[in-house]
């Protein structure tokens, strides 16, 4: 089963450190990324997206959870409308519990105040621990849905 999560940091510049220590877990197979996004809010609150891994499996409802969240500041009916179609872009829907994402929309929102990014990501739920002991290591912050 995957499980979706936030990872924050402090600073700004550690997310570059943050996303490679996670292609890295992934790549020496300690755990199992499906998919992930940086994304970040610009000191205007304009959001960008640059994806960093995409297995096929969970792009879905990270595509969603970005849908979501680009269409929260313009209220619930966008960002219903922004999650449904991230997960169309995202071409299976089958595993995406809508209140569920837009409560994880909401958490990311709140972590991603001006000027700030965070790391979205998609992983197998057995290889959380993996996860947040080296995110833990860098100074990172791992937030679950």
């Amino acid at each position: 089963m995957a499980q979706s999560v936030i990872v924050t940091f402090a600073d700004a510049a550690m997310i570059e450190r943050g996303t490679e220590s996670i292609k890295k877990l992934h790549a020496e197979g300690s755990i199992k990324l499906y998919a992930a996004a940086v994304v970040a809010r610009d000191l205007s609150g304009k959001l960008s997206i640059k994806e960093i891994a995409d297995e096929g499996h969970g792009v879905t409802a990270v595509s969603a959870l970005i849908g979501g969240l680009a269409g929260l500041p313009l209220g619930p009916l966008a960002m219903t409308m922004g999650a449904a179609a991230g997960a169309l872009i995202g071409t299976s829907a089958e595993r995406l519990n809508k209140g569920d994402e837009d409560e994880f929309a909401q958490k990311i929102s709140r972590e991603l105040t001006p000027g700030k990014a965070v790391v979205v990501a998609e992983i197998a739920e057995d290889d959380l621990s993996a996860l947040e002991l080296l995110m833990k290591q860098i100074g990172g912050t791992v937030l679950r849905k």
